[in-house]
């Protein structure tokens, strides 16, 4: 069942962050080689959001229940990163952030029909990722897309799972001040979970939308 959730959700998810990139990457072309052609200088930053998960607890930690379905649901998250400028255009990102996804139970009579849900406790999911990629446009207003992957952790119940998954960001910044950018990113994570407890299925897939300010040095 997770297996299928995370193939429904894959192309819809995917499709969102390509027409993002789209408008960084067709205006870089566009552009002369001076705007956004160089990096921004070392940055700090902080960013919150709002982040989705898509997959399935493992049954060792939900309590089975006729007539119910458990479903893990979106939540805040909170993160930090550091963006350092490598050559040019080209940029690298390492970033640690947390979220807490709700977990909602719901209850159907013997016709399907949902008679009554509740929050039966949150998944707490970690994660340090690091990235590399490019920036392009029309300054003073830059996009750009990264890629990399990093360690995932989620927990759920006293069941923890540690493994490696897939990043991909696309974003764009532009300044505020003399030291300071605001920046907007779409995240998309597959995280390969090997069907292991709190999870059931294969991979986890988690999309998020957050907004931060760094500070540039």
């Amino acid at each position: 069942m997770a297996q299928s959730k995370v193939r429904w959700q894959i192309p819809r998810l995917m499709a969102l962050v390509v027409m993002m990139s789209i408008v960084p990457i067709e205006a870089a072309r566009a552009q002369s080689r001076l705007d956004c052609s160089t990096a921004p200088p070392l940055q700090i930053g902080v960013s919150a959001g709002r982040s989705s998960p898509y997959f399935d607890l493992a049954r060792e930690v939900v309590d089975g229940e006729r007539n119910a379905s458990i479903m893990v649901r979106g939540g805040g998250q909170l993160g930090g990163r550091l963006d350092v400028p490598i050559a040019g255009p080209w940029r690298a990102r390492v970033e640690g952030s947390r979220a807490s996804w709700r977990v909602e139970r719901q209850r159907y009579d013997d016709g399907f029909q949902l008679v009554a849900s509740d929050t039966i406790g949150h998944v707490e999911a970690r994660q340090v990722v690091a990235t590399i990629g490019r920036q392009g446009g029309r300054s003073p207003l830059c996009g750009y897309v990264l890629a990399g992957g990093g360690i995932y952790s989620i927990g759920y119940r006293g069941a923890r799972l540690t493994r490696p998954g897939f990043a991909l960001t696309t974003g764009i910044e532009f300044p505020t001040g003399d030291r300071g950018a605001i920046q907007v990113d779409v995240q998309l994570h597959l995280i390969d979970t090997k069907s292991r407890p709190p999870v059931s299925g294969s991979a986890a897939l988690a999309a998020s939308l957050t907004a931060g300010w760094s500070f540039r040095f």
